[in-house]
Protein backbone atom coordinates (compact mmCIF):
# COMPACT_ATOMS: atom_id res chain seq x y z
CA UNK A 1 0.00 0.00 0.00
CA UNK A 2 2.84 2.40 0.83
CA UNK A 3 4.38 1.72 -2.59
CA UNK A 4 1.10 2.52 -4.28
CA UNK A 5 0.69 5.72 -2.30
CA UNK A 6 4.28 6.74 -3.11
CA UNK A 7 3.66 6.23 -6.81
CA UNK A 8 0.43 8.22 -6.73
CA UNK A 9 2.05 11.08 -4.80
CA UNK A 10 5.05 11.13 -7.16
CA UNK A 11 2.78 11.23 -10.18
CA UNK A 12 0.68 14.05 -8.71
CA UNK A 13 3.78 16.11 -7.89
CA UNK A 14 5.24 15.55 -11.36
CA UNK A 15 2.02 16.54 -13.09
CA UNK A 16 1.94 19.70 -10.97
CA UNK A 17 5.53 20.53 -11.93
CA UNK A 18 4.75 19.82 -15.58
CA UNK A 19 1.83 22.25 -15.53
CA UNK A 20 4.10 24.89 -14.00
CA UNK A 21 6.76 24.31 -16.67
CA UNK A 22 4.31 24.83 -19.53
CA UNK A 23 2.38 27.76 -18.06
CA UNK A 24 2.19 30.23 -20.94
CA UNK A 25 2.36 33.99 -20.81
CA UNK A 26 1.83 36.86 -23.19
CA UNK A 27 4.73 38.26 -25.17
CA UNK A 28 6.51 40.75 -22.86
CA UNK A 29 6.78 44.46 -23.61
CA UNK A 30 4.47 46.76 -25.53
CA UNK A 31 2.29 45.55 -28.38
CA UNK A 32 0.46 47.87 -30.75
CA UNK A 33 -1.48 46.99 -33.90
CA UNK A 34 0.22 47.91 -37.14
CA UNK A 35 -1.56 50.63 -39.05
CA UNK A 36 -3.98 50.03 -41.89
CA UNK A 37 -2.20 50.62 -45.22
CA UNK A 38 -3.32 53.80 -46.94
CA UNK A 39 -5.02 53.50 -50.34
CA UNK A 40 -2.68 53.22 -53.31
CA UNK A 41 -2.00 56.56 -54.97
CA UNK A 42 -0.19 55.19 -58.00
CA UNK A 43 -2.18 52.40 -59.56
CA UNK A 44 -0.50 49.06 -60.03
CA UNK A 45 2.95 49.96 -58.71
CA UNK A 46 4.75 48.63 -55.66
CA UNK A 47 6.07 51.99 -54.45
CA UNK A 48 4.75 55.52 -54.85
CA UNK A 49 6.77 58.74 -54.83
CA UNK A 50 5.43 60.72 -51.86
CA UNK A 51 8.33 63.18 -51.54
CA UNK A 52 6.21 66.27 -52.15
CA UNK A 53 3.28 65.11 -50.02
CA UNK A 54 5.61 64.18 -47.17
CA UNK A 55 7.23 67.63 -47.41
CA UNK A 56 10.76 66.34 -47.88
CA UNK A 57 12.49 69.37 -49.37
CA UNK A 58 15.21 69.73 -51.95
CA UNK A 59 18.93 69.51 -51.44
CA UNK A 60 21.67 71.06 -53.52
CA UNK A 61 22.00 67.96 -55.63
CA UNK A 62 24.61 67.54 -58.33
CA UNK A 63 27.39 68.87 -56.10
CA UNK A 64 28.61 65.46 -54.99
CA UNK A 65 27.29 62.10 -53.89
CA UNK A 66 24.01 61.86 -52.00
CA UNK A 67 24.48 58.78 -49.85
CA UNK A 68 23.91 60.15 -46.37
CA UNK A 69 20.37 59.35 -45.27
CA UNK A 70 19.64 57.98 -41.80
CA UNK A 71 16.45 56.87 -40.06
CA UNK A 72 16.15 57.19 -36.29
CA UNK A 73 13.51 58.07 -33.70
CA UNK A 74 15.51 60.86 -32.09
CA UNK A 75 12.70 62.02 -29.76
CA UNK A 76 11.32 58.54 -28.96
CA UNK A 77 7.76 59.37 -29.97
CA UNK A 78 7.37 56.08 -31.85
CA UNK A 79 7.88 57.44 -35.37
CA UNK A 80 11.08 57.22 -37.40
CA UNK A 81 12.58 60.61 -38.23
CA UNK A 82 14.93 61.27 -41.15
CA UNK A 83 18.32 62.97 -41.34
CA UNK A 84 19.71 63.72 -44.80
CA UNK A 85 23.11 65.09 -45.71
CA UNK A 86 23.89 67.62 -48.40
CA UNK A 87 27.40 67.66 -49.88
CA UNK A 88 27.26 71.45 -49.97
CA UNK A 89 25.31 71.81 -46.72
CA UNK A 90 23.20 72.32 -44.75
CA UNK A 91 22.17 68.85 -43.63
CA UNK A 92 18.53 68.57 -42.58
CA UNK A 93 16.77 66.73 -39.74
CA UNK A 94 13.12 66.00 -40.55
CA UNK A 95 10.69 65.24 -37.74
CA UNK A 96 8.07 62.60 -38.52
CA UNK A 97 4.65 64.08 -37.73
CA UNK A 98 2.99 60.67 -37.58
CA UNK A 99 0.48 61.51 -40.32
CA UNK A 100 2.60 60.71 -43.36
CA UNK A 101 4.27 64.11 -43.41
CA UNK A 102 7.52 65.54 -42.07
CA UNK A 103 8.57 68.96 -40.84
CA UNK A 104 12.00 70.42 -40.27
CA UNK A 105 12.92 69.69 -36.67
CA UNK A 106 13.56 72.59 -34.27
CA UNK A 107 16.93 70.90 -33.65
CA UNK A 108 17.90 70.86 -37.34
CA UNK A 109 20.02 74.01 -37.24
CA UNK A 110 22.22 72.63 -34.46
CA UNK A 111 23.32 69.65 -36.59
CA UNK A 112 23.22 71.24 -40.05
CA UNK A 113 27.01 71.30 -40.63
CA UNK A 114 26.80 74.19 -43.09
CA UNK A 115 29.55 74.49 -45.73
CA UNK A 116 30.90 71.03 -45.14
CA UNK A 117 31.09 67.93 -47.32
CA UNK A 118 29.04 65.37 -45.43
CA UNK A 119 29.13 61.91 -46.96
CA UNK A 120 27.12 59.69 -44.64
CA UNK A 121 25.17 59.48 -41.40
CA UNK A 122 23.74 56.97 -38.94
CA UNK A 123 21.84 57.04 -35.64
CA UNK A 124 23.09 54.86 -32.76
CA UNK A 125 22.74 54.99 -28.97
CA UNK A 126 26.41 54.78 -27.98
CA UNK A 127 25.88 55.67 -24.29
CA UNK A 128 22.80 53.52 -23.57
CA UNK A 129 20.62 56.39 -22.39
CA UNK A 130 17.70 55.34 -24.58
CA UNK A 131 18.05 58.11 -27.16
CA UNK A 132 19.82 57.50 -30.50
CA UNK A 133 22.84 59.72 -31.05
CA UNK A 134 23.99 60.85 -34.50
CA UNK A 135 27.30 60.18 -36.23
CA UNK A 136 28.01 62.15 -39.41
CA UNK A 137 30.79 61.25 -41.85
CA UNK A 138 32.61 63.94 -43.80
CA UNK A 139 34.92 63.94 -46.79
CA UNK A 140 38.52 64.57 -45.67
CA UNK A 141 37.30 66.43 -42.60
CA UNK A 142 36.85 65.17 -39.04
CA UNK A 143 33.66 63.19 -38.55
CA UNK A 144 31.16 64.48 -36.02
CA UNK A 145 29.44 62.65 -33.14
CA UNK A 146 26.37 64.39 -31.73
CA UNK A 147 25.10 63.31 -28.34
CA UNK A 148 21.30 63.24 -28.15
CA UNK A 149 20.23 65.07 -25.00
CA UNK A 150 16.92 63.26 -24.39
CA UNK A 151 15.45 64.46 -27.68
CA UNK A 152 15.71 68.11 -26.64
CA UNK A 153 19.12 69.01 -28.10
CA UNK A 154 22.22 67.63 -29.80
CA UNK A 155 25.73 68.32 -28.48
CA UNK A 156 28.94 67.87 -30.47
CA UNK A 157 31.12 65.47 -28.44
CA UNK A 158 33.41 64.33 -31.27
CA UNK A 159 36.72 65.44 -29.79
CA UNK A 160 36.18 64.31 -26.20
CA UNK A 161 34.72 61.01 -27.42
CA UNK A 162 37.77 60.40 -29.59
CA UNK A 163 35.97 59.52 -32.84
CA UNK A 164 36.70 62.59 -34.99
CA UNK A 165 38.18 60.47 -37.78
CA UNK A 166 39.76 62.89 -40.34
CA UNK A 167 39.63 60.70 -43.44
CA UNK A 168 37.22 60.24 -46.34
CA UNK A 169 34.50 58.45 -44.39
CA UNK A 170 31.97 56.44 -46.35
CA UNK A 171 30.07 54.29 -43.85
CA UNK A 172 29.86 54.05 -40.06
CA UNK A 173 28.77 50.70 -38.64
CA UNK A 174 27.99 49.94 -35.00
CA UNK A 175 28.25 46.64 -33.15
CA UNK A 176 29.29 45.31 -29.75
CA UNK A 177 32.22 43.10 -30.73
CA UNK A 178 33.36 42.45 -27.13
CA UNK A 179 29.85 42.02 -25.68
CA UNK A 180 30.44 44.51 -22.89
CA UNK A 181 27.06 46.16 -23.42
CA UNK A 182 28.34 49.24 -25.28
CA UNK A 183 28.36 49.81 -29.03
CA UNK A 184 31.72 49.93 -30.78
CA UNK A 185 32.28 51.73 -34.08
CA UNK A 186 33.82 50.74 -37.41
CA UNK A 187 34.42 53.54 -39.93
CA UNK A 188 35.05 52.54 -43.55
CA UNK A 189 37.26 55.18 -45.17
CA UNK A 190 37.83 55.43 -48.91
CA UNK A 191 40.53 57.77 -50.26
CA UNK A 192 41.58 61.38 -50.65
CA UNK A 193 41.37 60.82 -54.43
CA UNK A 194 41.16 62.95 -56.58
CA UNK A 195 42.21 65.81 -54.28
CA UNK A 196 45.56 64.14 -53.60
CA UNK A 197 46.18 62.62 -57.01
CA UNK A 198 46.06 58.83 -57.33
CA UNK A 199 47.28 57.21 -54.09
CA UNK A 200 48.52 53.64 -53.98
CA UNK A 201 46.29 52.68 -51.08
CA UNK A 202 43.12 53.89 -49.46
CA UNK A 203 42.63 55.79 -46.25
CA UNK A 204 43.03 53.64 -43.16
CA UNK A 205 39.77 52.32 -41.74
CA UNK A 206 39.17 52.73 -38.02
CA UNK A 207 37.80 50.45 -35.31
CA UNK A 208 36.87 52.27 -32.10
CA UNK A 209 36.20 50.41 -28.85
CA UNK A 210 33.55 51.98 -26.64
CA UNK A 211 35.01 52.45 -23.14
CA UNK A 212 31.57 52.79 -21.57
CA UNK A 213 32.28 56.24 -20.16
CA UNK A 214 31.47 58.34 -23.21
CA UNK A 215 34.90 57.87 -24.80
CA UNK A 216 36.35 55.51 -27.39
CA UNK A 217 39.78 53.98 -27.98
CA UNK A 218 41.21 53.39 -31.46
CA UNK A 219 41.88 49.64 -31.53
CA UNK A 220 42.29 49.20 -35.29
CA UNK A 221 45.54 47.31 -34.76
CA UNK A 222 43.68 44.27 -33.38
CA UNK A 223 42.35 43.64 -36.90
CA UNK A 224 45.81 43.20 -38.37
CA UNK A 225 45.81 43.47 -42.16
CA UNK A 226 43.54 44.87 -44.90
CA UNK A 227 42.41 48.06 -43.15
CA UNK A 228 43.94 50.26 -45.86
CA UNK A 229 42.03 48.95 -48.84
CA UNK A 230 39.79 51.90 -49.78
CA UNK A 231 36.78 50.70 -47.82
CA UNK A 232 33.25 51.64 -48.78
CA UNK A 233 31.05 49.79 -46.32
CA UNK A 234 31.43 47.35 -43.43
CA UNK A 235 29.02 45.39 -41.30
CA UNK A 236 29.13 43.74 -37.90
CA UNK A 237 27.67 40.28 -38.45
CA UNK A 238 27.91 36.89 -36.74
CA UNK A 239 28.59 34.97 -39.95
CA UNK A 240 29.65 31.73 -38.22
CA UNK A 241 26.85 31.64 -35.62
CA UNK A 242 29.23 31.38 -32.67
CA UNK A 243 27.58 34.18 -30.72
CA UNK A 244 29.95 37.10 -31.29
CA UNK A 245 30.11 39.86 -33.88
CA UNK A 246 32.51 39.42 -36.79
CA UNK A 247 33.21 42.15 -39.37
CA UNK A 248 32.86 42.08 -43.15
CA UNK A 249 34.35 44.89 -45.25
CA UNK A 250 33.75 45.75 -48.91
CA UNK A 251 36.80 47.36 -50.57
CA UNK A 252 37.20 49.29 -53.82
CA UNK A 253 40.02 47.92 -55.98
CA UNK A 254 40.07 51.16 -58.01
CA UNK A 255 42.40 52.63 -55.37
CA UNK A 256 44.09 49.58 -53.89
CA UNK A 257 43.77 46.17 -55.59
CA UNK A 258 43.02 44.01 -52.58
CA UNK A 259 39.93 41.95 -51.95
CA UNK A 260 37.21 42.31 -49.38
CA UNK A 261 38.05 41.48 -45.76
CA UNK A 262 36.37 39.13 -43.30
CA UNK A 263 37.55 39.36 -39.71
CA UNK A 264 36.54 36.44 -37.51
CA UNK A 265 36.03 37.45 -33.90
CA UNK A 266 38.33 35.26 -31.79
CA UNK A 267 37.38 36.73 -28.44
CA UNK A 268 39.65 37.72 -25.52
CA UNK A 269 42.38 35.24 -26.41
CA UNK A 270 45.27 37.48 -27.42
CA UNK A 271 47.50 38.59 -24.52
CA UNK A 272 49.46 40.88 -26.86
CA UNK A 273 46.37 43.12 -26.88
CA UNK A 274 45.90 43.14 -23.12
CA UNK A 275 45.50 46.92 -23.18
CA UNK A 276 42.38 46.41 -25.31
CA UNK A 277 40.82 43.63 -23.29
CA UNK A 278 42.96 40.99 -25.04
CA UNK A 279 40.34 40.90 -27.80
CA UNK A 280 41.45 40.06 -31.32
CA UNK A 281 40.30 39.09 -34.79
CA UNK A 282 41.68 36.84 -37.52
CA UNK A 283 41.37 37.86 -41.16
CA UNK A 284 39.89 34.77 -42.86
CA UNK A 285 38.48 36.09 -46.14
CA UNK A 286 40.71 33.91 -48.33
CA UNK A 287 39.95 30.61 -46.60
CA UNK A 288 36.28 31.59 -46.39
CA UNK A 289 36.25 32.38 -50.13
CA UNK A 290 34.91 35.83 -49.35
CA UNK A 291 37.89 37.90 -50.55
CA UNK A 292 36.27 38.99 -53.82
CA UNK A 293 38.26 41.75 -55.53
CA UNK A 294 36.17 44.36 -57.31
CA UNK A 295 35.11 47.99 -57.19
CA UNK A 296 32.82 47.22 -54.29
CA UNK A 297 30.50 49.88 -52.92
CA UNK A 298 27.20 48.71 -51.40
CA UNK A 299 26.46 45.81 -49.03
CA UNK A 300 23.32 44.00 -47.90
CA UNK A 301 23.64 41.34 -45.18
CA UNK A 302 20.72 38.93 -44.87
CA UNK A 303 19.73 35.27 -44.80
CA UNK A 304 18.45 35.21 -48.37
CA UNK A 305 18.17 31.42 -48.63
CA UNK A 306 16.75 30.75 -45.17
CA UNK A 307 19.46 28.30 -44.07
CA UNK A 308 20.10 30.12 -40.79
CA UNK A 309 23.38 31.78 -41.87
CA UNK A 310 23.90 35.33 -43.09
CA UNK A 311 24.79 35.89 -46.75
CA UNK A 312 26.48 38.92 -48.37
CA UNK A 313 25.26 40.79 -51.44
CA UNK A 314 27.46 43.62 -52.68
CA UNK A 315 27.48 45.97 -55.63
CA UNK A 316 30.24 46.67 -58.11
CA UNK A 317 31.19 48.63 -61.21
CA UNK A 318 30.31 45.49 -63.12
CA UNK A 319 28.65 42.20 -62.16
CA UNK A 320 27.21 42.19 -58.64
CA UNK A 321 28.05 39.41 -56.20
CA UNK A 322 25.89 37.33 -53.87
CA UNK A 323 27.95 35.22 -51.48
CA UNK A 324 25.88 32.37 -50.10
CA UNK A 325 26.95 31.29 -46.63
CA UNK A 326 27.26 27.50 -46.70
CA UNK A 327 27.33 27.23 -42.91
CA UNK A 328 30.76 25.59 -42.78
CA UNK A 329 32.75 28.83 -42.66
CA UNK A 330 32.87 29.25 -46.43
CA UNK A 331 30.92 31.14 -49.08
CA UNK A 332 30.12 30.64 -52.76
CA UNK A 333 29.07 33.27 -55.32
CA UNK A 334 25.55 32.47 -56.53
CA UNK A 335 24.80 35.88 -58.03
CA UNK A 336 24.46 34.65 -61.60
CA UNK A 337 22.52 31.54 -60.58
CA UNK A 338 20.14 33.63 -58.47
CA UNK A 339 19.70 36.17 -61.26
CA UNK A 340 21.04 39.18 -59.35
CA UNK A 341 24.54 39.61 -60.80
CA UNK A 342 23.14 42.36 -63.07
CA UNK A 343 25.59 41.68 -65.87
CA UNK A 344 25.44 44.58 -68.29
CA UNK A 345 23.52 46.85 -65.94
CA UNK A 346 26.44 49.17 -65.12
CA UNK A 347 27.70 50.54 -61.80
CA UNK A 348 25.93 49.68 -58.57
CA UNK A 349 26.18 51.77 -55.39
CA UNK A 350 23.91 51.45 -52.39
CA UNK A 351 21.75 48.38 -51.85
CA UNK A 352 19.26 47.12 -49.26
CA UNK A 353 17.41 43.92 -48.48
CA UNK A 354 13.76 44.03 -47.51
CA UNK A 355 10.61 41.94 -47.80
CA UNK A 356 8.62 44.49 -49.77
CA UNK A 357 5.61 42.20 -50.35
CA UNK A 358 5.64 40.53 -46.91
CA UNK A 359 5.62 37.02 -48.36
CA UNK A 360 8.35 35.82 -46.00
CA UNK A 361 11.31 36.01 -48.38
CA UNK A 362 13.96 38.75 -48.44
CA UNK A 363 14.07 40.85 -51.60
CA UNK A 364 16.73 43.23 -53.02
CA UNK A 365 16.94 46.81 -54.25
CA UNK A 366 20.04 48.18 -56.00
CA UNK A 367 21.00 51.81 -56.71
CA UNK A 368 22.75 52.49 -60.04
CA UNK A 369 24.73 55.49 -61.31
CA UNK A 370 25.79 54.39 -64.77
CA UNK A 371 24.55 51.79 -67.18
CA UNK A 372 25.34 50.37 -70.59
CA UNK A 373 24.15 52.13 -73.77
CA UNK A 374 21.55 49.46 -74.47
CA UNK A 375 19.88 49.82 -71.06
CA UNK A 376 17.91 52.61 -69.44
CA UNK A 377 19.19 53.86 -66.09
CA UNK A 378 16.65 52.17 -63.82
CA UNK A 379 17.31 50.94 -60.29
CA UNK A 380 16.40 47.23 -60.18
CA UNK A 381 14.06 45.70 -57.61
CA UNK A 382 14.23 41.92 -57.24
CA UNK A 383 11.62 39.68 -55.64
CA UNK A 384 12.91 36.58 -53.87
CA UNK A 385 11.04 33.54 -55.22
CA UNK A 386 11.98 31.44 -52.20
CA UNK A 387 13.53 28.84 -54.50
CA UNK A 388 17.04 30.27 -54.84
CA UNK A 389 16.24 32.75 -57.60
CA UNK A 390 15.01 36.33 -57.85
CA UNK A 391 12.39 37.82 -60.16
CA UNK A 392 12.97 41.24 -61.74
CA UNK A 393 10.17 43.56 -60.57
CA UNK A 394 11.78 46.80 -61.73
CA UNK A 395 9.05 47.85 -64.15
CA UNK A 396 6.32 47.25 -61.55
CA UNK A 397 8.29 48.99 -58.79
CA UNK A 398 7.05 52.51 -59.49
CA UNK A 399 10.60 53.79 -58.99
CA UNK A 400 11.44 54.00 -62.67
CA UNK A 401 13.46 57.10 -63.57
CA UNK A 402 16.59 58.13 -65.39
CA UNK A 403 18.27 59.54 -62.30
CA UNK A 404 21.62 58.41 -60.95
CA UNK A 405 21.12 56.99 -57.46
CA UNK A 406 23.78 56.42 -54.83
CA UNK A 407 22.34 55.88 -51.36
CA UNK A 408 19.27 54.08 -50.05
CA UNK A 409 17.84 53.45 -46.58
CA UNK A 410 14.71 51.64 -45.39
CA UNK A 411 12.13 52.22 -42.65
CA UNK A 412 8.42 51.79 -42.10
CA UNK A 413 7.94 55.53 -41.63
CA UNK A 414 4.11 55.38 -41.60
CA UNK A 415 3.75 52.42 -39.23
CA UNK A 416 1.70 50.13 -41.48
CA UNK A 417 4.18 47.25 -41.48
CA UNK A 418 5.14 47.67 -45.15
CA UNK A 419 8.75 48.81 -45.50
CA UNK A 420 9.38 52.11 -47.30
CA UNK A 421 12.62 53.64 -48.55
CA UNK A 422 14.40 56.91 -49.22
CA UNK A 423 16.96 57.19 -52.00
CA UNK A 424 19.53 59.86 -52.87
CA UNK A 425 19.88 61.00 -56.50
CA UNK A 426 22.44 63.20 -58.23
CA UNK A 427 19.98 65.26 -60.25
CA UNK A 428 16.82 65.46 -58.14
CA UNK A 429 17.96 65.10 -54.54
CA UNK A 430 16.27 62.76 -52.08
CA UNK A 431 13.11 60.84 -52.92
CA UNK A 432 10.79 59.17 -50.42
CA UNK A 433 8.93 56.12 -51.69
CA UNK A 434 5.98 54.69 -49.78
CA UNK A 435 5.35 50.97 -50.07
CA UNK A 436 1.73 50.69 -51.21
CA UNK A 437 1.65 46.92 -51.69
CA UNK A 438 -0.38 46.53 -48.52
CA UNK A 439 -3.38 48.32 -50.01
CA UNK A 440 -4.15 45.27 -52.14
CA UNK A 441 -2.52 42.44 -50.22
CA UNK A 442 -3.78 40.07 -47.55
CA UNK A 443 -0.28 39.07 -46.47
CA UNK A 444 0.26 39.27 -42.73
CA UNK A 445 3.29 40.88 -41.13
CA UNK A 446 4.86 41.50 -37.75
CA UNK A 447 7.48 43.93 -36.45
CA UNK A 448 9.89 43.75 -33.51
CA UNK A 449 11.79 46.58 -31.86
CA UNK A 450 14.28 45.13 -29.38
CA UNK A 451 15.81 47.07 -26.51
CA UNK A 452 18.70 45.94 -24.38
CA UNK A 453 19.55 46.35 -20.74
CA UNK A 454 22.16 45.16 -18.26
CA UNK A 455 24.79 43.23 -20.27
CA UNK A 456 23.09 43.99 -23.60
CA UNK A 457 23.53 47.28 -25.46
CA UNK A 458 20.44 49.48 -25.39
CA UNK A 459 19.93 49.22 -29.16
CA UNK A 460 20.13 45.40 -28.98
CA UNK A 461 22.52 45.39 -31.95
CA UNK A 462 23.52 41.80 -32.60
CA UNK A 463 20.29 40.36 -31.21
CA UNK A 464 18.82 37.75 -33.52
CA UNK A 465 15.18 36.85 -34.13
CA UNK A 466 14.26 33.52 -35.71
CA UNK A 467 10.65 33.09 -36.73
CA UNK A 468 9.01 29.89 -37.98
CA UNK A 469 5.55 29.85 -39.55
CA UNK A 470 3.06 27.00 -39.50
CA UNK A 471 4.22 25.68 -42.87
CA UNK A 472 7.75 25.18 -41.49
CA UNK A 473 9.27 28.18 -43.27
CA UNK A 474 11.98 29.77 -41.15
CA UNK A 475 13.23 33.36 -41.28
CA UNK A 476 16.10 34.97 -39.41
CA UNK A 477 17.08 38.60 -38.96
CA UNK A 478 19.52 40.41 -36.69
CA UNK A 479 19.53 43.99 -35.45
CA UNK A 480 22.11 45.93 -37.47
CA UNK A 481 23.07 49.60 -37.50
CA UNK A 482 24.98 51.17 -40.38
CA UNK A 483 25.50 48.33 -42.83
CA UNK A 484 24.01 50.29 -45.75
CA UNK A 485 26.40 52.45 -47.79
CA UNK A 486 26.70 55.81 -46.03
CA UNK A 487 23.24 55.36 -44.58
CA UNK A 488 21.26 54.04 -41.65
CA UNK A 489 18.26 51.74 -41.96
CA UNK A 490 15.68 51.68 -39.18
CA UNK A 491 16.72 49.04 -36.59
CA UNK A 492 13.21 47.57 -36.25
CA UNK A 493 12.93 44.04 -37.65
CA UNK A 494 10.05 43.54 -40.10
CA UNK A 495 8.88 40.01 -40.99
CA UNK A 496 6.46 39.13 -43.76
CA UNK A 497 4.28 36.09 -43.06
CA UNK A 498 2.25 35.61 -46.21
CA UNK A 499 -0.87 33.69 -45.20
CA UNK A 500 0.86 31.68 -42.48
CA UNK A 501 0.51 32.12 -38.69
CA UNK A 502 3.58 32.26 -36.48
CA UNK A 503 4.35 28.91 -34.91
CA UNK A 504 7.49 29.75 -32.92
CA UNK A 505 9.54 32.83 -32.25
CA UNK A 506 13.03 32.78 -30.74
CA UNK A 507 15.00 35.82 -29.61
CA UNK A 508 18.71 35.31 -29.01
CA UNK A 509 20.27 38.27 -27.23
CA UNK A 510 23.96 39.19 -27.61
CA UNK A 511 24.82 37.69 -24.21
CA UNK A 512 23.52 34.29 -25.32
CA UNK A 513 20.21 34.47 -23.48
CA UNK A 514 17.30 33.12 -25.50
CA UNK A 515 13.54 33.55 -25.21
CA UNK A 516 11.07 31.35 -27.06
CA UNK A 517 7.37 31.99 -27.70
CA UNK A 518 4.60 30.23 -29.58
CA UNK A 519 1.63 31.36 -31.66
CA UNK A 520 2.51 35.05 -31.59
CA UNK A 521 -0.35 37.15 -33.01
CA UNK A 522 0.42 38.77 -36.37
CA UNK A 523 -0.11 42.32 -37.66
CA UNK A 524 1.40 43.75 -34.49
CA UNK A 525 4.46 45.81 -33.58
CA UNK A 526 6.13 44.42 -30.46
CA UNK A 527 8.66 46.34 -28.38
CA UNK A 528 10.56 43.80 -26.29
CA UNK A 529 13.03 44.76 -23.58
CA UNK A 530 15.82 42.44 -22.49
CA UNK A 531 15.07 40.84 -19.12
CA UNK A 532 11.33 41.57 -19.18
CA UNK A 533 10.51 37.87 -19.26
CA UNK A 534 12.28 34.62 -18.40
CA UNK A 535 13.40 32.21 -21.08
CA UNK A 536 11.25 29.60 -22.81
CA UNK A 537 7.93 31.40 -22.51
CA UNK A 538 4.91 31.24 -24.83
CA UNK A 539 2.68 33.94 -26.23
CA UNK A 540 -0.50 31.83 -26.07
CA UNK A 541 -3.07 31.22 -23.38
CA UNK A 542 -2.58 27.98 -21.38
CA UNK A 543 -3.52 24.84 -23.30
CA UNK A 544 -3.95 21.21 -22.33
CA UNK A 545 -1.03 20.18 -24.55
CA UNK A 546 2.40 20.58 -22.94
CA UNK A 547 4.47 22.74 -25.28
CA UNK A 548 7.72 22.36 -23.36
CA UNK A 549 9.85 19.33 -24.40
CA UNK A 550 11.36 19.15 -20.93
CA UNK A 551 7.90 18.98 -19.39
CA UNK A 552 6.89 16.18 -21.74
CA UNK A 553 10.05 14.26 -20.82
CA UNK A 554 9.40 14.67 -17.09
CA UNK A 555 5.80 13.54 -17.53
CA UNK A 556 6.87 10.45 -19.48
CA UNK A 557 9.41 9.48 -16.82
CA UNK A 558 6.82 10.00 -14.10
CA UNK A 559 4.35 7.68 -15.78
CA UNK A 560 7.08 5.10 -16.28
CA UNK A 561 8.06 5.24 -12.61
CA UNK A 562 4.42 5.02 -11.59
CA UNK A 563 3.82 1.83 -13.52
CA UNK A 564 7.13 0.34 -12.38
CA UNK A 565 6.11 1.03 -8.77
CA UNK A 566 2.67 -0.41 -9.35
CA UNK A 567 4.11 -3.54 -10.94
CA UNK A 568 6.52 -3.96 -8.04
CA UNK A 569 3.67 -3.66 -5.54
CA UNK A 570 1.51 -6.19 -7.37
CA UNK A 571 4.44 -8.60 -7.63
CA UNK A 572 4.99 -8.46 -3.87
CA UNK A 573 1.31 -9.13 -3.18
CA UNK A 574 1.26 -12.05 -5.57
CA UNK A 575 4.35 -13.48 -3.90
CA UNK A 576 2.71 -13.25 -0.46
CA UNK A 577 -0.39 -14.89 -1.82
Amino acid sequence: MRGLLFSILFLSLTLSLSQTAVAQTTLPGDATPLGTPAPAISGGTIFADVTTFAQIGSTRWGQDRLIGQAWGDYDQDGWYDLYVTDPAGPNILYHNNGDGTFSISPLAASIALINTQSSGAVFADYDNDGYPDLYVLRRNQPNVLYHNDAGRAFTDVSVQAGVADPYDGKTASWGDYDNDGFLDLYVANWSCYPDCGRPTEGDRDSLFRNNGDGTFTDVTRILGSKTGGAGFVASFVDYDNDGDQDIYLVNDEFINPIGNALWRNDGPNCPQYEAFGSWCFTEVSEEAKADTMLMGMGLAVDDFDGNGYFDFFFTNAGPMVMLQNLGDGTFVDVGALAGVDLSGYGTGWGTVSLDYDNDGFRDLYVALTETTPERALINPLFRNSGEGTFEDMTVQSGMVSDQRTLGVATADYDGDGWVDMVIGNYEVGYKLYRNQTGAGSSNARVAFTLKGGGPVNQSAVGARVTLTTADGHRQMQAVQIGSSLGAGNAPTLYFGLGSQPIQTLEIRWPDGTTQTYENVPADMHYTIVYGDAPTSQSATEPTARPSNPLARTVLTLALLLFFVGLAFLLARRMKKA
